[in-house]
């Protein structure tokens, strides 16, 4: 499995953002191999983080290819005040007690 963090400081969001946000969001969820989101809101900050669960290499790859968010990507300045990103393959997951929100989301 692995997965992609989007470390975001959000800007100002406008409609055209919220409308490739949702097609960017089904595009993933219409790739072959996409297991899931979680995000988090940092309670100091506006910072957010968003991790994206993917089956392999491939899948993300096919993901990224999308029209969509390769357009996505090019604009972000208009929308975010930094961003990173960081992909990590996770070689091992265990643990118990979250039930439904287990990793990977099901």
């Amino acid at each position: 499995m692995y997965l992609v963090t989007f470390r975001l400081d959000p800007g100002e969001y406008d409609a055209e953002f919220h409308e490739l946000n949702d097609a960017i969001q089904a595009a993933a969820e219409d790739t072959e191999g996409y297991l899931g989101k979680r995000t988090w809101h940092a309670p100091e900050s506006e910072e957010i983080l968003v991790v994206y669960y993917w089956e392999s290499l491939d899948a993300l790859e096919s993901f990224g290819a999308d029209s969509d968010h390769k357009r996505a990507k090019q604009r972000w300045t208009e929308w975010y005040d930094a961003y990173e990103v960081t992909i990590t393959e996770v070689v091992e997951a265990y643990g118990t007690g979250f039930g439904d929100d287990a990793d990977p989301p099901r």
